[in-house]
């Protein structure tokens, strides 16, 4: 017998869908302190904020969701892991 799939609520803050690039806190996670040893309640790092405004004026290229830039993927709070890997692409731009 297989259970269903357990949707979690919305973050306390949208960035928390992205690594923090600076405490490496995972997606969900609050940021810590730079020990590690205490949680961020008011925020988050800027690193992250950052990274989280980045990956989101991306379209996300997964095929089941195909987030327009700057809408919440589908399906998961988390941001899909190709998204974040699209967003991390450079893009050329002949003139």
């Amino acid at each position: 017998m297989t259970t269903p799939v357990r949707r979690r609520g919305p973050y306390r803050f949208a960035a928390m869908a992205v690594q923090c690039t600076w405490c490496r806190a995972r997606p969900g996670a609050l940021c810590t302190n730079q020990r590690g040893t205490e949680d961020r309640r008011r925020d988050v790092h800027s690193a992250r904020l950052t990274e989280w405004i980045r990956v989101m004026s991306t379209r996300c290229p997964e095929r089941i969701c195909q987030a327009a830039p700057n809408q919440p993927c589908t399906l998961t709070p988390d941001v899909h892991q190709a998204r974040t890997l699209a967003a991390n692409t450079p893009t050329t731009t002949t003139p």
